[in-house]
């Protein structure tokens, strides 16, 4: 049987034929800049613990994204204990309460947050008194809480031994009016 061969002229033109149909097809699926935005992410949750003020700020971020294995990595004593019990208390609800509470929580405190240090006091045995302010938006507003961290160094690092939630300086939105300290961000 006699074999039959394309010729390479034929071959060249129709693999150029193809990439050109490729190419026409690539730039058409490209889609136009949109006029809009791109809709606003919710901000990363950065875990930084190499000085006391990054370590609380970094706690208190967890805890009120309700990250738990974050706010687990950065803290020790009284404050992880509090971390383990919310936890369970999350992990107690039911499924589908708890992920409208996750999603509650993700859309409410997705800004980044700053924590303003006012006042740090050395107690002794390697800890710090923290006091400051915690800023960050909630449900587009401006949000600031009166806030007081104990701070450990275990080698290189800090961790976060208590966090007392003080004052809320800025007006709660209605939502959270007459919530418990649990429900509060």
């Amino acid at each position: 049987m006699a074999e039959k061969r394309v010729s390479t002229p034929l071959v060249l033109a129709a693999a150029s034929a193809m990439l050109a149909v490729a190419a026409v097809v690539a730039i058409g699926v490209v889609p136009d800049e949109p006029d809009e935005p791109p809709p606003r992410r919710p901000a990363g949750l950065v875990v930084d613990d190499s000085t006391p003020e990054r370590a609380a700020e970094s706690f208190y971020d967890a805890w009120r994204r309700r990250r738990w294995a974050q706010a687990l990595e950065v803290s020790v004593g009284h404050a992880r204990e509090e971390v383990l019990q919310k936890q369970q208390r999350d992990r107690a609800l039911p499924e589908d309460e708890r992920i409208v509470a996750e999603r509650m929580w993700d859309a409410l405190a997705n800004a980044p947050l700053t924590f303003v240090l006012d006042e740090a006091e050395v107690l002794g045995g390697g800890r710090l008194a923290l006091r400051g302010t915690a800023e960050y938006e909630l449900v587009g507003r401006p949000y600031r809480r009166r806030v007081e961290f104990e701070v450990v160094q275990v080698g290189e690092r800090h961790r976060v031994a208590r966090m007392r939630l003080g004052e809320v300086l800025t007006e709660l939105p209605p939502i959270f009016r007459g919530a418990g300290e649990d429900d509060r961000p």
